[in-house]
């Protein structure tokens, strides 16, 4: 017979006991997220609307970055709440400096690749058989990006690393090449 006495087991989330974060420090991501809001707002206004406000382009954009600058107001206002409750918590206290540094590297790495995207922006046709395969800068740029990034969060042998980044770059390649029939950014 099974022993029914145990407690429930509830699931409270992945970071259950943590806490909050100081409230300086969720100031600073609450104004940065509603910067950010406000930016995709604009760009998504100034897309045309072809025919009806419903088909805009833009609309999605829109509601998706309202809806982001309300969480950020939220988590602007708790933060807020917290310091005039006397919350005096110091913005870097308890704060793991080696997972900062690596966060900074991997938006850095992403920058480096969106930028390569954009400036190392080339195009070459290559057919084997019947097919054209156009090779632009999207596949040696993510190659890399992602061989980056994989050794950053996994220290497996390099070899697998960069089979798995060459080969999964060529094979989403051929899919939006081939398949969907979407050019790829990196060419002009």
């Amino acid at each position: 017979m099974s022993d029914h006495t145990q407690p429930d087991v509830k699931f409270e989330g992945e970071e259950a006991g943590t806490g909050y974060a100081s409230p300086g420090l969720d100031m600073i991501a609450a104004i940065l997220l509603i910067l950010l809001s406000v930016a995709v707002m604009i760009g998504s206004m100034a897309l045309p609307v072809p025919d009806d406000l419903l088909t805009a382009p833009g609309l999605l954009p829109f509601i998706v970055a309202a809806s982001l600058m309300v969480m950020a107001l939220g988590l602007g206002a708790s933060a807020v709440g917290r310091w005039r409750q006397g919350v005096r918590v110091p913005i870097l206290e308890g704060r793991d400096i080696s997972t900062d540094v690596k966060s900074l590297i991997l938006a850095a790495a992403i920058a480096v690749y969106i930028a390569g995207l954009q400036f190392l922006a080339f195009r070459h046709d290559v057919v084997i058989g019947d097919i054209r395969h156009s090779v632009t800068a999207f596949e040696p740029v993510t190659i890399l990006a992602l061989a980056v990034i994989m050794r950053m969060s996994w220290n497996g042998p390099l070899w697998i690393i960069c089979a798995v980044s060459v080969l999964w770059t060529l094979l989403l390649s051929a899919v939006f090449q081939h398949v969907f029939n979407i050019p790829l950014p990196g060419s002009f």
